[in-house]
C-alpha cells in the first residue's frame, strides 16, 4: 500500500502535467517521425512519457515505436515512472541473486523493482534481462508497483487486476504471451498513469 500512496501522488502531479499538456498542444502532433500523427492516443502516450523522461525516445525524431521492449528496458520504465521521470544510476553494482545482468545501465533499475518486489526472476539466480517483456509480465509489475500482489495468482490475476486498471485501453489484439512494442509499453504506461483509482 506505500508504494500505491507514492504512486498516486505521482499521479496527482501527473495529472497535473497533463493538464497543462493538453493545453499546450491543441492537434495530435509529435516530434516523433515514427509515431503516426492519426493516433491520437499514442501521440498523447509519447510525448508525455517522453516529456517527463520515462520513455525517451531513441533518437532526436524517432520514437522507435516498432522496436520489441527488453525485461530490463521494462523494468528501467517502472523504475523512472515510479520515480518521476528520475534515471536510475548508471554503474551501479550487482546487488541482487540475478547472475545474468551485464549491462550497468539497467543494474541499478532492476534492483530496486527487484527489492520492492516488482520484479521476479525467471528463476532463482537468472533476471533473462534481455528477454522480451512479454504483456502479462508487464501487467504483473505494472500491479505490483501499484502496491497489489497476488502470490499464487500469476499471471491470471495480475492479468485481471490489470484490466480492471485498464492498462489495456487502446490497445490493439495483442497476446498475453506476446512481446510488447515502444509503442504498446507507451500506451500501457501512460494508461498507468491515467487511470481512475
Amino acid at each position: 500500500m506505500k508504494n500505491f500512496k507514492k504512486f498516486l501522488t505521482l499521479v496527482l502531479a501527473v495529472m497535473m502535467v497533463v493538464s497543462s499538456f493538453a493545453f499546450s498542444t491543441s492537434a495530435a502532433t509529435t516530434k516523433f517521425e515514427d509515431v503516426d500523427a492519426k493516433n491520437e492516443e499514442l501521440v498523447k502516450a509519447v510525448d508525455l512519457l517522453n516529456y517527463m523522461g520515462v520513455a525517451k525516445g531513441t533518437s532526436e525524431t524517432t520514437f522507435g515505436t516498432d522496436e520489441l521492449v527488453t525485461r530490463q528496458q521494462f523494468a528501467l520504465f517502472i523504475y523512472r515512472l515510479m520515480k518521476g521521470g528520475k534515471d536510475a544510476p548508471a554503474g551501479a553494482a550487482n546487488s541482487t541473486k540475478f547472475t545474468d545482468l551485464e549491462d550497468s545501465t539497467y543494474t541499478y533499475a532492476i534492483a530496486w523493482a527487484n527489492a520492492q518486489g516488482i520484479v521476479n526472476g525467471k528463476s532463482a539466480t537468472t533476471f533473462a534481462p534481455k528477454d522480451g517483456i512479454k504483456l502479462q509480465e508487464a501487467y504483473a509489475m505494472i500491479v505490483r508497483a501499484l502496491g497489489f500482489n497476488y502470490p499464487t495468482g500469476y499471471p491470471w490475476s495480475y492479468i485481471n487486476a490489470g484490466i480492471k486498471l485498464g492498462l489495456d485501453r487502446g490497445l490493439e489484439d495483442i497476446g498475453y504471451t506476446e512481446t510488447l512494442t515502444r509503442a504498446e509499453t507507451a500506451v500501457i504506461l501512460y494508461n498507468a498513469m491515467t487511470a481512475e483509482y
